[in-house]
């Protein structure tokens, strides 16, 4: 396979994502996970942990949400607007646990879950990665 052919395959597979990526979800579906609110990252938020999820970031998710998170990378012009993972509006939860979950899952036709892509280590690994893109959750308690 040549690396042409490869570059084409993955522009197309990543345009389906993001056409999928980028259609409306019902308001009462937008407001977070109680019981995924509830899950602590593992994983370190070390300068490590941080480059690893940079690294699968810019793999896996830049191509819609932008290589700083702005929700602009190329593949977002399909239609719609991937999320801006820098700012402090997080329409599915903003805990860790609630952004593993919408990782790992997916949030119906807004977009695909990872779980058959990344391990679970990866997407805590991203997770440290996007938080040091943007501000920072607000702690209650």
């Amino acid at each position: 396979m040549t690396q042409r052919f490869k570059l084409i395959l993955s522009l197309v597979f990543g345009a389906a994502v993001c056409v999928g990526a980028v259609t409306s979800q019902p308001s009462a579906a937008r407001q977070g996970n109680a019981e995924a609110k509830k899950i602590k990252n593992p994983i370190p938020s070390d300068a490590a942990s941080i480059e690893e999820g940079r690294k699968t970031y810019a793999r896996n998710c830049a191509s819609c949400h932008g290589p700083g998170g702005k929700g602009d990378g190329s593949m977002a012009l399909a239609g719609g607007t991937p999320s801006d993972l820098t700012d402090d509006k997080w329409d599915h939860g903003s805990s860790d646990g609630e952004i593993f979950i919408v990782i790992r899952d997916g949030v119906s036709a807004d977009m695909e879950g990872y779980k058959d892509k990344l391990g679970e280590k990866q997407i805590w690994q991203v997770i440290n990665y996007i938080r040091s893109l943007g501000p920072k959750p607000e702690k209650k308690g």
